[in-house]
């Protein structure tokens, strides 16, 4: 296998027509790879299966993307990564091998091949059962786990890298990674359109990608899976699967599911999922029928104890003679009466 090269040089930014005209051809060769045949076509680009024509019968994912500047924007951050993403080890994850230019100008990547494959977010997809399609998403919560043991998580949710290979199996083509733990970033970073939808809302802020915004990525992820279209808020501006696509769980289920994706969706970093590898968790424990963790309500806190009456100097003292005399008037008043009710009619006349 060839070492892994990503150019950082590219032409001036330029919107290429994404147009059948544009397409590669099989036969056509991209420096050391010939084109096989034309695959799928993202909103991020179109994909192509190609052979090393050094490397034996190596084969290749090759992605041209339709806009330049997206392109030029994701092969500067790879060309940053590229030991890191060389160090990923996992049966999920289809590491990047080259990158450059077509002549048409447009930015292209080759990954290595992840089998043949459809887009997750496809017909396909959409005709499974609905727990099949949730149960998607935990071998690439598993995947992702191995990435944070690389140093590494997923900025930049892109769909259009999600492969399913049919049944259960899926590939991340990892790109959209960046360092975990890193400062954010400025300029702030340039997302794809594709992506755009899966940022969380402290990103769009310029806040840094954290854990956190990942677990929300996913938990929008697991909404489009739902719904079968991009999930869009509620009239409280909350998002979350339709009504009736969730029509076919029972109540419990279903109460259990939404508030799942709400921890996950949350406003606040902090009330989401720590990580992929516990929203994994959770979503295996409700397609077991079983609780999780967003089920789990915390104490409500400790009624605080009525406060005392000062008794230093810092307590008025004017006030407290009035007070005693107030009490001893009203037992007084108290006795009074108690005694003549006890003594009606007994007094004799005075008259």
């Amino acid at each position: 296998m060839p070492a892994a090269r990503f150019s950082a040089s590219f032409p001036a930014p330029a919107r290429v027509d994404s147009s059948p005209a544009g397409q590669l051809v099989a036969g056509e060769r991209l420096g050391v790879w010939r084109v096989v045949q034309a695959l799928h076509s993202a909103d991020t680009g179109r994909w192509y299966r190609v052979e090393h024509q050094r490397a034996g019968q190596q084969v290749g994912a090759l992605l041209v993307y339709h806009r330049a500047e997206d392109g030029q924007a994701m092969l500067l951050r790879l060309a940053e990564q590229v030991s890191q993403t060389a160090e990923l080890c996992h049966p999920v994850i289809a590491v990047p091998l080259d990158s450059g230019v077509t002549p048409a100008g447009q930015p292209y990547l080759v990954m290595a091949w992840p089998e043949e494959g459809e887009p997750l977010l496809g017909p396909a997809t959409y005709a499974m059962p609905l727990r099949q399609r949730l149960a998607l998403l935990l071998p690439l919560c598993d995947a992702l786990q191995a990435a944070h043991e690389q140093g590494l998580l997923l900025r930049e949710l892109d769909p259009g890298l999600l492969w399913r290979l049919g049944g259960k199996r899926l590939r991340l083509l990892s790109l959209g990674l960046a360092e975990l733990g890193a400062a954010p970033e400025t300029p702030r970073p340039r997302y794809t359109p594709a992506a755009l939808p899966f940022v969380a809302p402290e990103l769009r802020d310029g806040g840094a990608a954290s854990l956190a915004s990942e677990s929300w990525a996913l938990g929008l992820l697991a909404c489009w899976l739902i719904n079968g279209r991009q999930p869009r808020p509620d009239s409280n501006g909350v998002v979350r699967p339709s009504a009736s696509a969730l029509a076919s769980l029972g109540t419990a289920e279903r109460f259990s599911l939404e508030a799942l994706l709400l921890k996950a969706m949350a406003d606040e970093p902090a009330l989401r999922h720590p990580s992929a590898r516990e929203l994994g968790e959770d979503l295996r424990a409700w397609l077991a029928g079983r609780n999780h963790s967003a089920l789990s309500l915390a104490p409500m806190p400790e009624p605080a104890p009525p406060s005392l009456p000062k008794t230093g100097a810092g307590a008025p003292a004017s006030r407290r003679p009035w007070r005693g005399l107030a009490l001893t008037g009203g037992l007084v008043l108290l006795t009074l009466g108690a005694w003549a009710a006890a003594h009606q009619g007994v007094l004799p006349p005075l008259f």
